[in-house]
């Protein structure tokens, strides 16, 4: 419990600074066509994060927790050798190629704010390079049951960025707050690559490695389609009036900001006694592992939920309403968090199960839903938006993101009474 509350109060913490950031950007500038351009420019860094080192530390988390040190120094220096390429090469491209595959993203923009995404998209492409070399890092820190240091390198790093941003955003403009998102994700990597030593060459071609590849193949494949469901969030917003698109990202991200401190705090932790109870084959032990996890985020969840409906526009009107940012924002605001409580209880709920799946090995399973998912979640999203503008998108992510939930569930439940589950481990 002591571990937990420390976790969940450096995860606060960092939540805040960052939170802090998008308030502090909001309320200078307001939410407009600048403030569009900057949450626009974020999308596809942000999903080719989620894709490949996102994807990492759902395989390697596992397979580092019932790993040697020597192995595991190995491990993270061969991730993070090829991640240096990866990202390197897709950074220099999408850099690159920015006028042309930029513009098809947000269709409703004008010229003047469509050229502002490409200029600030090219910054936080930079800050994507430095996220995506922080990955085998982190996970080694997880892997050890070392969670406190990396939150509070986390809270280091947002603290140091937001004083940026404060300190330049008057200055320099928008560009001052993509320069600052790329700051933090610099700092984040230079201060986890500690958990790399001592150093060990790279090994691309041991069992552990390549066993971790093949399991990320069915993953990333997977991943590449369903989770640009914020790309087609952005595309949809778009099209809606002038700073809408900021208010969506907005609301998105304060629910995500709050996941974040619960995943952190009650559910990366059980991810190393998941994966042993899985490897030893376990099933009583991971059952109950995962029934605990689930009580303690969907709990939270919940109280937390009842404070966003009962009271919660008057909390937001006193942190948002500052500024450029007015009372008819604030009530968008409001209606769109309250529209986005199925994704807020379906998330918490399937990064549980998702996790339990990954702990087991299984990355196909948890994709596969995914990807039925989303695809029905399209038109579902078109349909919203098209009738009710971005609440409609909120409402029918919310909608797919609670079949997916159902589908992992009861697919997780047959493959643990069956043993299925653990077919996966080698």
């Amino acid at each position: 419990m002591r571990r937990a509350l420390v976790l969940m109060g450096l995860t606060a913490i960092n939540t805040a600074a960052v939170f802090a950031y998008q308030w502090f950007v909001v309320t200078q500038l307001g939410a407009g066509d600048r403030t569009d351009a900057l949450f626009a420019g974020m999308v596809v860094p942000q999903l080719v994060l989620n894709v490949i080192s996102g994807s990492l530390a759902f395989v390697l988390v596992p397979m580092l927790s019932v790993t040697d040190e020597k192995v595991r120094s190995s491990a993270v220096w061969s991730f993070a050798a090829a991640l240096a390429a990866i990202f390197g090469i897709l950074a220099v491209i999408l850099w690159l190629l920015t006028p042309w595959w930029v513009p098809l993203t947000v269709p409703g923009f004008d010229a003047t704010a469509t050229e502002q995404t490409v200029a600030l998209t090219r910054i936080q492409l930079l800050g994507m390079f430095f996220a995506g070399l922080a990955a085998p890092f982190n996970a080694a820190y997880q892997a050890r049951q070392r969670f406190a240091y990396p939150a509070l390198m986390a809270v280091i790093a947002a603290l140091l960025a937001l004083v940026f941003v404060v300190g330049l955003l008057g200055a320099g403009g928008i560009e001052m707050a993509a320069w600052g998102l790329t700051l933090r994700y610099f700092l984040m990597f230079v201060l986890q690559v500690p958990a790399g030593f001592p150093f060990s060459r790279p090994n691309f071609r041991s069992p552990g490695f390549q066993d971790s590849i093949s399991k990320l193949k069915p993953l990333i494949t997977g991943t590449i389609y369903y989770k640009t469901d914020q790309l087609l969030d952005r595309f949809l917003a778009s099209m809606a009036p002038a700073g809408q698109l900021s208010i969506l990202h907005l609301a998105q991200q304060i629910y995500a900001a709050a996941s974040l401190v619960l995943v952190n705090a009650l559910a990366a932790p059980a991810v190393p006694r998941l994966s042993k109870y899985a490897a030893a084959r376990q099933a009583v032990e991971f059952k109950r592992e995962i029934a605990r996890s689930m009580a303690s985020l969907v709990g939270c969840g919940a109280i937390m939920f009842l404070l966003v409906a009962f009271g919660g526009q008057q909390i937001l009107a006193m942190a948002f309403e500052h500024g450029a940012f007015g009372p008819a924002e604030v009530d968008l605001l409001w209606t769109i968090m309250l529209a986005l409580g199925l994704v807020w209880f379906a998330g918490l709920t399937g990064q549980v199960l998702s996790t339990s799946f990954y702990a087991a090995m299984d990355t196909s399973t948890p994709t596969r839903i995914g990807v039925i998912g989303f695809t029905l979640g399209i038109p579902l999203k078109v349909i919203g938006f098209y009738l009710f503008g971005v609440i409609g998108i909120a409402v029918a992510t919310g909608l797919f993101a609670a079949g997916n939930a159902v589908a992992m569930y009861w697919m997780l439940r047959r493959k643990i009474r069956d043993r299925s589950v653990f077919d996966a481990i080698r």
